[in-house]
């Protein structure tokens, strides 16, 4: 059986509808244990193997408190994989472990009390948190859906999966669409999730769909993905097919758009002087001098105009650091 029969009996058990105890437990035992979505990348690395060496000489004790998660008649392993894996891995039948088992009504309170947890005991990663939130926050997964090369944590670990970070685009997005595309003072990537409407989330899925179908996912073309492109191309997206930026400007289909980005991943000189760059003021002015003339020239190729696309004050080495609000 999956389900650990240990159920809240006492009056603060049901209050908080959690039991701590300790319990045997075998390989088999712990197999039926199931991780959640949300749940972190496992890692065997040096501290697992020599865990897996100490329980062997504990007799099969763990160390700590395991956290349990039992909803729909399954058991959730929330807090403990390492150890769970090390008790696997150390060959032992039988051990010992203090264990910690939250009853839960939803997927998305468990991915809330994963936050919780690991936050009090440890620094989670932003993809971390975005991760456990997911089945509470449905904007991440309507992103997920809508732009399957976005995912957590490790990327480009396959073919098939995910380049980009979430917590890395959200971002990302919230700089390009500022007045001023910064990457300081700007929202946390669950701050700028929480806060989409269905009209923002429909232009930033446009968007990562328009960019993915431009730059791709071969690593030559990685650079494209780097925060300084991205946001730079997310402003020029908002500036020239959003909105119209002044009346001097275009105002660019969605189509001819990405043409003007697929124009970057086939300019050479772009792609090598955007090594090493960041989103600084140093690197921003010139590298938005030369996404400007790379986009010119291929509105001029495709159209026939030529075309004064906008030149904010940023743009410009000015010396001066600018606080602008955030829109």
């Amino acid at each position: 059986m999956a389900v650990v029969a240990i159920k809240p009996t006492t009056t603060i058990e049901k209050k908080t509808r959690t039991v701590v105890d300790t319990i045997l437990v075998t390989p088999d035992k712990v197999r039926t244990w199931k991780h959640p979505l949300f749940q972190r990348q496992l890692r065997e690395n040096r501290k697992v193997l020599a865990l897996a060496e100490q329980l062997k000489t504990d007799g099969g004790v763990w160390p700590g408190i395991v956290t349990l998660g039992v909803f729909n008649g399954e058991t959730y392993l929330i807090d403990g994989q390492h150890r769970a894996h090390a008790f696997i891995m150390s060959g032992l039948t039988e051990g010992y472990t203090d264990v910690r088992i939250h009853y839960f009504n939803s997927v998305a309170d468990m991915g809330d009390e994963f936050v919780k947890l690991n936050s009090q005991l440890v620094v989670l990663r932003p993809d971390d948190i975005l991760r456990g939130l997911e089945a509470s926050m449905p904007t991440l997964k309507a992103i997920r859906d809508a732009c399957p090369f976005i995912g957590y944590d490790v990327v480009r670990r396959s073919e098939k999966a995910p380049i980009l970070s979430m917590s890395m685009v959200l971002r990302s997005w919230r700089a390009g669409v500022a007045e001023v595309p910064a990457s300081t003072g700007g929202e946390g990537a669950r701050i700028v999730a929480s806060g989409m409407d269905e009209t923002e989330l429909r232009y930033f899925t446009d968007f990562m769909n328009i960019a993915y179908k431009a730059f791709g996912r071969d690593v030559e073309y990685q650079r494209l993905w780097s925060r300084l492109n991205l946001t730079l191309s997310i402003w020029m997206y908002k500036n020239l097919v959003l909105s119209h930026y002044s009346p001097k400007t275009p105002k660019l289909t969605k189509e001819l758009f990405q043409r003007c980005l697929m124009a970057l991943s086939a300019d050479k000189d772009y792609l090598d002087w955007l090594v090493g760059r960041q989103l600084t003021e140093r690197d921003r002015s010139p590298a938005y001098s030369r996404m400007k003339g790379i986009f010119a020239r291929r509105i001029m190729q495709e159209t026939g105009k030529k075309v004064s696309l906008p030149s904010p004050a940023w743009a410009h080495d000015s010396g001066q650091r600018l606080h602008l609000p955030v829109v």
